[in-house]
This record gives C-alpha cells, sequence and structure tokens, in this order.
C-alpha cells in the first residue's frame, strides 16, 4: 500500500529556510542535502509508520521522524482513510522542536474563548484534515456549498490563508470549536467582513449537532467580541430554510431585518438577515 505524501507550506517554507542557510556556504552542497530530504520524506509513502509517535499531542496520529544522517526531524501526520501522509514541519535536531511542535499541535498559546463544554482557538496547519473532514457533511454541502473542500490539499491551502488573516485588518476571521472532553474539532465561528459591518459564521460538523453546541459556540464569540472589540452590532445572514441556524440565532438574541430574495454565496436564493446589538 502506497500512501499519498503532502509538503504543507509550512514545512516548505522549514525547507527554504535550511536551503537558504546551507547556501551562504555552498549552494551545491545546500541543492544535494534538500534532495537527501526529500527522499526521507518521500519514503514515508511505502512505511509512514517509521516514525515515533509523539506523546502529550491531541491528535495521536502525529509522529517525529529523525531524517538519519541529516540533523533534522519531520513532523508528520497519518490518515489512513485517506492513506495520506501530512508533513507538517521539517526542523533543526538542534532546535528545541519538541517545544515547537507542542504549541503548534496543543494549540495551548492560540485559546481564544473558554467556555463550559468548548473553547474556540485559533486554526493551525495540523487541523487540515479535520477542517476537511468537517466541510464533507451534507447540512454543508447543502447550506454552504462553497466551503466544501473536495481535496486534502484545498483543505491545506485555505488554513494557510486562515491563518494568514489572523494578521489582517478585514479578515476573514476563522477558528475552530473544540469540545472539551475529548478535544474534538467539531466545526467553526468567523467573522467576514461585509458592506454593512460584520457577519458571524458558524458550522458544526453532523456528527455533533443537536446537543447545543451551536448556541454555545455563538454566545461565546459573541461575549469575546462585546469584551475585546468595538463592535457596536452584528450580522448574521442564513438560508430561509435552514431552520436550525435561524433557531440558534434567535436563542442568541438575533433580531430578523429582513426576509426574502437576496445574494447568499453569489447566487440569488431566499435569506434571513438578522442583527445583534452588542451594545444597547
Amino acid at each position: 500500500m502506497t500512501y499519498n505524501v503532502i509538503i504543507s507550506n509550512s514545512a516548505f517554507k522549514d525547507l527554504e529556510n535550511i536551503k537558504s542557510f546551507i547556501s551562504a556556504d555552498n549552494i551545491n552542497a545546500a541543492t544535494h542535502y534538500i534532495e537527501k530530504i526529500f527522499d526521507k520524506l518521500e519514503s514515508l509513502s511505502t512505511f509512514p509508520s517509521r516514525g515515533i509517535k509523539i506523546r502529550n499531542s491531541l491528535f495521536d496520529y502525529a509522529r517525529s521522524y529523525y531524517l538519519v544522517c541529516l540533523n533534522h526531524i519531520a513532523i508528520y501526520q497519518i490518515n489512513e482513510s485517506t492513506k495520506t501522509v501530512f508533513i507538517l514541519r521539517v526542523l533543526s535536531h538542534f532546535q528545541d522542536w519538541k517545544d515547537i511542535v507542542n504549541k503548534e499541535l496543543l494549540n495551548t498559546s492560540e485559546k481564544l474563548i473558554d467556555g463550559n463544554r468548548l473553547y474556540i482557538a485559533k486554526m493551525n496547519q495540523s487541523m487540515y484534515y479535520d477542517v476537511f473532514r468537517n466541510s464533507q457533511d451534507e447540512d454543508n454541502r447543502k447550506f454552504s456549498p462553497d466551503e466544501v473542500f473536495e481535496s486534502l490539499e484545498e483543505a491545506s491551502e485555505v488554513v494557510d490563508q486562515i491563518i494568514k488573516n489572523y494578521g489582517s485588518e478585514n479578515g476573514p476571521f476563522v477558528y475552530v470549536i473544540i469540545r472539551k472532553d475529548d478535544n474534538a474539532n467539531i466545526g467553526y465561528i468567523q467573522l467576514v467582513k461585509i458592506k454593512e459591518g460584520w457577519e458571524i459564521g458558524y458550522h458544526i460538523a453532523k456528527l455533533f449537532t443537536k446537543k447545543g453546541y451551536a448556541t454555545e459556540a455563538v454566545n461565546l464569540f459573541l461575549g469575546y467580541l462585546k469584551r475585546n472589540t468595538n463592535l457596536k452590532e452584528v450580522y448574521g445572514v442564513v438560508l430561509e430554510n435552514n431552520k436550525a441556524s435561524l433557531r440558534v440565532l434567535d436563542k442568541c438574541g438575533f433580531k430578523v431585518l429582513y426576509s426574502g430574495d437576496g445574494i447568499y454565496q453569489g447566487k440569488r436564493r431566499k435569506i434571513v438577515k438578522t442583527i445583534k446589538q452588542l451594545f444597547i
């Protein structure tokens, strides 16, 4: 069985930095060294379990693979259902790479909001498969077809862009919703700039619906926005037939502004536009 090896943008940047560092002394040696690293990474396609499982990781499929004779370590994930090896980082063996990995995988410094059953956190590259999986359910295909990813590569590229957006002024700002009991990635919540101001969006994967998670996440996020931003109101726009999402907005105090024809994800649809006043 052969696995598909995918190298994340973060890992490519690591490789560029390695090549640049060695090129300062010998450009030919740098090229040869990078070729050896690629050979080692490609070998994971036939023997993906050769790496050692990283302890204390939220992801039991995260592994470290020491690239013998190269003084670097590859951090990667295995997904058995898609037969994919995803290279997260390529780090120097001399770095304190375990601290780097724990910070990225555990997301301890990236937590945004802590609730009773959930917490909301910034996204990182190790979450690409969860993002891909959560996008595939039938509700997402029905109500948000432009947020369905058709490949792992596409999901990885979108996650990279989401991470970059955290440093921007206009977003969109997308955060993951994590269930605290088992650290399951159950969906996302986002803030998107629109003509009138800012719109909230959210999705809970089908496996985790009907448990009140969407309402809890939206209320947590609204509280965060009220405490940490100058926003006076937030909009919510959903399809008219998305009754579950309408109930969430109603429970969270959104009031209907308009119901009827409108543009939704580039198409004319029946929509409901709502607003939530953060300060009254």
